[in-house]
């Protein structure tokens, strides 16, 4: 979904930006476990997110401008869920996407730690969708503080990669 409710702007990449890590010792390390994504890699994901936001645009602007989502009003989640659906319809391509783009030349243990957080990211995007179109308000809730959580963790996976946190991916999460 392009907006995302809990409001955190998280980011994998911005386009071309990111540098190969360096050791405990401080020279390069060009190994695929490296703490950073090389650049070409961070190019890739960077492209994968543009291509995302153009082909799933945003859609329509959220229903209501006073929305608390740690205090939802029951009678307005339907609506909220509903939105949120609309733009999550390109989230199953974009899952599709990050797992496709294999991995880095260097920062593969960074990467699995950014990849894994995105796609539960999403996956509990789409479970706060369900659960405000059901008007499921405790769960709805839950949901909040867990994209909270995982998007704090998205940022951290993200910064220590070397991945900077703006850009089309920023969009994305």
């Amino acid at each position: 979904m392009r907006v995302r409710l809990s409001a955190v702007i998280v980011g994998l990449v911005a386009l071309g930006l990111s540098a190969c890590g360096t050791s405990s010792s401080g020279t390069s390390s060009s190994s695929p476990t490296s703490a950073k994504i090389d650049t070409a890699f961070t190019t890739k994901v960077g492209q994968m997110c543009s291509t995302n936001l153009e082909d799933f645009p945003a859609v329509g602007k959220f229903p209501y401008a006073d929305f608390n989502p740690r205090n939802p009003n029951p009678s307005e989640l339907p609506a909220v869920g509903t939105y949120f659906a609309q733009n999550q319809r390109g989230d199953g391509a974009l899952e599709s996407a990050i797992r496709e783009l294999g991995e880095p030349a260097t920062g593969a243990n960074a990467w699995n730690r950014v990849r894994a957080a995105a796609l539960e990211f999403l996956s509990n995007a789409e479970a706060q969708a369900t659960d405000a179109q059901a008007s499921n308000t405790t769960a709805f809730v839950s949901a909040v503080g867990r994209n909270e959580a995982i998007s704090k963790e998205l940022m951290s996976a993200a910064k220590q990669a070397g991945l900077p946190l703006t850009g089309a991916c920023a969009q994305l999460f």
